[in-house]
């Protein structure tokens, strides 16, 4: 687990307020508390804080007391894979529920569940996401959430996890719908015409929701 809380304890320690910090690192006093108390931050910004400090990045991070600790060296390369392929499933409308080192093929395996609410970056974590990019693309506000999940995942990537999501949706509709029904069949109340519309949009999303989830169907 990350503690990026620590940066006060080091602030403290190196006699230098948070504002002469932030400063230090050229972002704003309020950007850096920002960081602190939402206890995350990008890799690049996490290792600025670190060289700032003089710290190693693993400083933020849980340590154990077995020394014989086994240490991962990955590559830049797999490394920002792996920063592309949370970002835009994020995007895409899934978070990361656990991270997975496998030694024996010496990657990352990774699971992802269904979110409440799709990430949706600002213009610094647009700027960000390009810079991720082989190819430089202009990414603006204006790009659509689902050209910029295709430029960070792979194709079947991005069919599969559209088939998926929308699929996942479309039984949670279903579910709200049912237990609509049911109370009122229960309680036999009548159905008035707001229900009747809540009903009906309720059907609506599914019928949406069920001709997104086909493989394939959202290029």
């Amino acid at each position: 687990m990350v503690h990026l809380s620590r940066i006060r304890e080091l602030c403290e320690k190196n006699g230098v307020t948070v504002k002469q910090a932030a400063s230090d690192l050229g972002m704003t006093e309020q950007s850096l508390h920002k960081i602190i108390k939402g206890n995350s931050t990008k890799i690049d910004t996490l290792i600025a804080i670190s060289k700032y400090f003089k710290v190693e990045p693993a400083y933020f991070f849980d340590s154990g007391a077995n020394e014989e600790m086994d240490y991962i060296n990955v590559s830049k390369e797999k490394l920002f894979g792996l920063i592309k392929k949370v970002l835009a499933y994020s995007i895409h409308g899934f978070g990361m529920i656990k991270l997975e080192w496998d030694n024996q093929n010496k990657t990352f395996n990774s699971y992802f569940d269904v979110l409440n609410k799709q990430y949706n970056p600002d213009e610094s974590d647009l700027e960000y996401i390009s810079s991720l990019l082989e190819t430089k693309i202009n990414i603006t506000d204006k790009t659509a959430p689902k050209d910029l999940t295709k430029l960070l995942m792979s194709k079947d990537e991005f069919e599969f996890t559209s088939s998926y999501y929308y699929g996942i949706r479309k039984m949670q509709t279903q579910e709200e719908l049912h237990k609509i029904i049911s109370f009122l069949d229960k309680h036999k109340i009548p159905v008035s015409d707001s229900i009747k519309q809540d009903m009906e949009d309720l059907k609506q999303q599914i019928r949406y929701y069920e001709s997104k989830s086909i493989i394939g169907a959202n290029k």
